[in-house]
C-alpha cells in the first residue's frame, strides 16, 4: 500500500490530503502520473473529504510505502513537478508501529517532518565562474500562501523570453541546516552546516558587506570538519550555534534575458527553531548565462539581470493578488530580529 500526501495548486489552499494506492514495492524513485492522481479520492486526516478549488491539481508532497507482512515502511519526497507527472526520490525506511490507516497517516507525517532530507541540486545548465560574482534579491510575501501555487503562477506567467534552460519542471528541496553566528551577535555574517543525502556535510559561510552577499560554501566529511570550515571563513573561531533552520523550497528558472542571463527563482518556506513564527519568501539568485563567457559577466550585468527578474516576478505577484514586499533582509535576520520583539513582551 502507498500512502500519498499533497497539497493543490490553489493559491488558498494550504492543506494536506491523503490518498491510498495499492502499488508494487517501489524502487530508489517513484513516478506518479499526472492523470492517476486526477481519479483518486482525497481524504482530511481526520477523516472527510477536502474542498479543492475548481480547476486545481493535487501535487504530492511526500508518499510512504508499507510493505504489510514486513511492516516496513519506506519513505519517498517529491523532487520534481512536471506537466504530466510528479517524481518521489526514496529517503528513509523503517518500522511501522501500525497498521490503522489513520494512525499510520499521522505517524507517517511525523517522521517526514523528522527525517526528510532532499538536498538534491538544481540544474545549472549554461556557464557561471564559480568564483565570479553572486547576486540575489529577496521578495517577502505578506501573508500565508500555498508556496505551490505561487510557484505555478511564476512558472506559467513569467514572460517567455531567449532560451528556455529546462521546461516547465519544477524541483523541490527540503534541507536541514545547523545556524551558528559570531560571538558578538552580529546578524550580518552567518554560517549554516547542512547534511547530505550522502553523510557528507555542506559548509556555508555568507556575509552582507557594503550591500552585497559574499558566500562561501564547501564540502565536508564530516560535521566537525564542516564547522572547523565556517569558522575559518567568518574568522571567529568560536561561533555560537543560534538554531535549526528548515527549508522547503519550489525551484524553477527564469527566463533569459537579451544577453542569456537566467536566474534561479526559489519559492521558499522556512522555520528556524526554536524561534517562532515562518517565513515565506520568493529569492532570485543569478544561474548563469547561456551566450557569453564567465568572465565577461561583470558584476553590473549580473546585478542588473537579477534585478530584471526580480521586477518580472514582483508584477505577476501584483497581477494576481498575492501580498509581497521588497527587501533584501535574510531569513536569519528576520528569525532573530522576531525573537528580539517576542522578548521586549
Amino acid at each position: 500500500m502507498l500512502l500519498v500526501a499533497a497539497t493543490t495548486d490553489a493559491p488558498a489552499d494550504r492543506e494536506v490530503a491523503f490518498t491510498q494506492l495499492a502499488d508494487p514495492a517501489p524502487g530508489p524513485a517513484l513516478i506518479l502520473a499526472g492523470h492517476t492522481l486526477r481519479d483518486l479520492y482525497w481524504r482530511r486526516p481526520g477523516g472527510g473529504r477536502p474542498k479543492s478549488a475548481a480547476g486545481s491539481v493535487r501535487v504530492p508532497l511526500w508518499a510512504c510505502h508499507l510493505d504489510h507482512a514486513a511492516r516496513e515502511a519506506a519513505f519517498f519526497a517529491t523532487v520534481q513537478w512536471r506537466p504530466d507527472a510528479v517524481v518521489l526520490a526514496a529517503f528513509h525506511r523503517t518500522t511501522a508501529p501500525t497498521l490503522d490507516p489513520v494512525a499510520l497517516a499521522s505517524w507517517a507525517e511525523a517522521a517526514v517532518q523528522q527525517k526528510a532530507l532532499v538536498n538534491f541540486p538544481v540544474p545549472r545548465p549554461g556557464q557561471r565562474d564559480p568564483h565570479g560574482p553572486e547576486a540575489e534579491a529577496k521578495i517577502t510575501l505578506s501573508g500565508p500562501v500555498n508556496p505551490l501555487a505561487v510557484a505555478r503562477l511564476l512558472r506559467d506567467h513569467l514572460p517567455a523570453t531567449g532560451v528556455p534552460v529546462f521546461g516547465p519542471t519544477v524541483h523541490r528541496r527540503i534541507l536541514r541546516s545547523d545556524i551558528y553566528l559570531p560571538p558578538s551577535g552580529g546578524r550580518r555574517e552567518y554560517a549554516a552546516l547542512t547534511p547530505r543525502p550522502d553523510g557528507t556535510w555542506w559548509a556555508k559561510a555568507k556575509v552582507l558587506k557594503d550591500g552585497r552577499l559574499h558566500k562561501s560554501i564547501r564540502p565536508a566529511d564530516t560535521r566537525d570538519q564542516a564547522l572547523a570550515l565556517v569558522a575559518e571563513a567568518l574568522g571567529h573561531p568560536d561561533l555560537v550555534r543560534a538554531g535549526e533552520l528548515h527549508r522547503t523550497t519550489w525551484d524553477l528558472p527564469s527566463p533569459t534575458d537579451q544577453d542569456g542571463h537566467w536566474s534561479t527563482v526559489t519559492v521558499d518556506s522556512t522555520t528556524l527553531a526554536p524561534h517562532s513564527g515562518a517565513l515565506q519568501q520568493v529569492e532570485i539568485e543569478y544561474g548563469a548565462c547561456f551566450t557569453a563567457a564567465p568572465v565577461t559577466a561583470s558584476s553590473a550585468r549580473v546585478q542588473q539581470a537579477v534585478a530584471e527578474t526580480a521586477d518580472r516576478v514582483a508584477a505577476v505577484l501584483t497581477a494576481h493578488h498575492i501580498p509581497h514586499t521588497r527587501n533584501g533582509q535574510s531569513k536569519i535576520e528576520h528569525f532573530l530580529a522576531v525573537g528580539d520583539a517576542d522578548a521586549r513582551h
